[in-house]
């Protein structure tokens, strides 16, 4: 019995199927003949278009060289002898517009370039407050700052400060009067951006202080928050200058002190009361706050009236310990942005203020914290009274203090020390950094220009090889005038206020436009008159005058040292770079002679086990 049937197909139906298929084929073949055809035709349109194009300008050329050399005035009639013009232009359109098969026919058609995508910022960004940093005309007096009290007027007087710097006369009075409107309305954030050296710590250290002395009570009513213990000890010095005579105290911590004294410093604890604060106004780094968050029973950051963040792009690309997070919690900033019966009765927010000669005008950046209706007070080095300013040209620029001359040295990689040595000696320079790229780079220059210059000049090096005592021993000597020159790395670069800084130099080309401007701005401060040189390899020349252009610096001027001065000095540089080699010989040979003594020492404090005699 068979399973499966199979239908086998007749002869018949094998003579039908066959025929459609050649039927099917004969179309195809038709349809591509068809297409070929209409291919040749419009290659055939474009070429005469094309040609006939070609002929119409070469016409008009000719039309035109004999019009030019006859000197004829005239020139109507030219279109008129063009043969077909209009139809010419037509037939190009039909041409530009044809498609074959999908696809668009290439070389008959101009593009246009892609425009380019103008950014769109936050108006708070767009519309700032425009500060001027002409820092040879001061106009506003100290006595005439009626929103400060007579003892700060005073204690400003006696520190030698007579006027106040553009920046500082336009925050103080804004900060005072939004902290008197403020039982009325939620205060406005600022932003500050202006050149280093322009007064921006005074300007929110006064006005703290103004606001805060009248409180009975101690409560932490301004945090203010720094990238590095240098600068959070250089505020808090500024702090604790001018709080004198008043009953406001100021800390600080940073972890130079033990976690336990730092807390003794910050909570007491009362049987009654529980625990007390014992500060008003607190100078700390961000990686040391979220401690004390975490750590220290009774901080309490709730009674909060200014968050102050000093070096603001530093900070916020700080992302030690989630800093801003913790913060965040800890004083509950998400509840008071709803007002209701229940949030009217808490303490309102702090009041944000962010400061930098560098600040970001990235918005994603800022929006991070949360900034509540943000005021940008911005500056300009230079514009012209009675014309209107074009904020776009200044938007996110980095601007130098007008008194900064800026200069570059084009030199070859092996000649860069001695280069270095020939200018610091034609200029007779003093009171002078060096800027460098590593640790290691900075020691061994440092004794390169101390065998160089011998007795003539004081040469020390500032770097993390040096104990915090030592290095604040060196830049207190610098300011005294007994030390010349400082060879030092970036980490002395940002915010450090070195007295009479008269020329910086950039030994290793910035990386980055932020490292330059801050380099630079160690000297030309406070209105001082000062000079910025940076020396290239022939290479780096061409990316550094391109980053500089960011800033809106074009005309930077060359210093050209001379050969023959190099090759008088050349005796004298191999002799120092044979003392370099030697020296770091030493150098290396006495570190390992130190490891050795370590290793044995550990070895001989081991206890070796007693025996016991029975």
């Amino acid at each position: 019995m068979d399973l499966f049937v199979v239908k086998r197909p007749e002869e018949e139906d094998k003579v039908i199927d066959e025929s459609g298929n050649i039927a099917r084929l004969l179309k195809k073949i038709e349809k591509r003949k068809r297409q070929r055809i209409k291919h040749k035709a419009t290659k055939s349109t474009i070429k005469n278009v094309i040609n006939r194009t070609k002929e119409a300008r070469r016409i008009k050329r000719e039309l035109k060289a004999k019009l030019q050399s006859s000197e004829v005035q005239n020139l109507t009639g030219i279109d008129a002898e063009l043969p077909k013009n209009d139809e010419l232009l037509e037939q190009n359109e039909i041409a530009k517009q044809t498609e074959l098969e999908g696809f668009t026919i290439l070389g008959t058609d101009k593009y246009d370039k892609k425009p380019k995508v103008k950014r769109v910022l936050p108006k708070w960004l767009s519309n700032p407050t425009v500060i001027s940093v002409n820092l040879q005309d001061l106009q506003h007096k100290v006595s005439n700052m009626k929103c400060l009290s007579k003892d700060l007027r005073k204690k400003l007087k006696d520190n030698g400060v007579k006027y106040f710097f553009p920046v500082q006369a336009e925050i103080i009075p804004f900060l005072i009067q939004s902290y008197q409107e403020s039982k009325l309305m939620i205060p406005r954030d600022i932003c500050v951006s202006a050149p280093t050296g322009s007064g921006k710590t005074l300007a929110f250290v006064l006005p703290v202080i103004e606001t805060l002395k009248n409180f009975v009570t101690k409560k932490i009513r301004a945090l203010v928050i720094l990238p590095t213990q240098d600068l959070a000890f250089q505020v808090y010095k500024t702090f604790d200058k001018y709080v004198k005579g008043t009953h406001l105290k100021v800390s600080l911590i940073t972890g130079k002190s033990t976690f336990a004294q730092e807390q003794t410093e910050l909570i007491t604890k009362n049987e009654v009361f529980g625990y007390l604060s014992k500060v008003d106004i607190l100078v700390c780094t961000a990686g040391r706050l979220v401690d004390h968050l975490k750590e220290t029973k009774g901080f309490d950051l709730s009674e909060l009236k200014y968050l102050i963040i000093d070096e603001a792009d530093r900070v916020l690309d700080n992302v030690q310990n989630d800093w801003l997070y913790h913060l965040e919690v800890h004083i509950h900033q998400n509840d008071f942005r709803i007002l209701n019966l229940f949030t009217l009765n808490k303490p309102r927010p702090p009041q944000k203020l962010l400061f930098s000669a560098t600040l970001s005008q990235d918005p994603e950046k800022i929006q991070k914290l949360s900034l509540f209706q943000p005021k940008l007070f911005t500056s300009i080095v230079d514009s012209t009274e009675g014309t209107e300013i074009n904020t776009n040209l200044f938007i996110g620029k980095y601007t130098t203090p007008k008194e900064l001359t800026e200069k570059y040295i084009r030199c070859s990689t092996d000649l860069k020390p001695l280069v270095l040595y020939q200018f610091i000696k034609q200029e007779k320079l003093k009171k002078t950094l060096i800027f460098t790229h590593s640790t290691e780079s900075a020691h061994r220059l440092s004794i390169l220009l101390q065998l160089f210059f011998k007795d003539q000049l004081k040469i020390v090096e500032v770097s993390s090889r040096l104990v915090t005592r030592r290095r604040n021993k060196l830049i207190d000597d610098f300011a005294k005038g007994i030390v010349d020159i400082i060879i030092c790395t970036d980490k002395l670069a940002r915010g450090i206020d070195l007295v009479g800084v008269q020329c910086v130099i950039s030994y290793s080309s910035p990386t980055f436009l932020k490292t330059y401007i801050h380099r630079a701005g160690r000297t030309a401060r406070a209105g001082e008159f000062g000079l910025a040189v940076t020396i290239l390899n022939h290479s780096e020349v061409h990316k550094f005058l391109n980053l500089l252009q960011e800033a809106g610096k074009n005309n930077l001027e060359e210093i050209v040292i001379s050969e023959e001065h190099l090759e008088l000095s050349g005796e004298q540089y191999k002799e120092a770079l044979q003392g370099l080699k030697q020296s770091v010989t030493k150098e290396s040979k006495e570190s390992v002679r130190k490891v050795k003594l370590t290793k044995r020492k550990l070895k001989t404090n081991v206890r070796k086990p007693t025996t016991v005699i029975s």
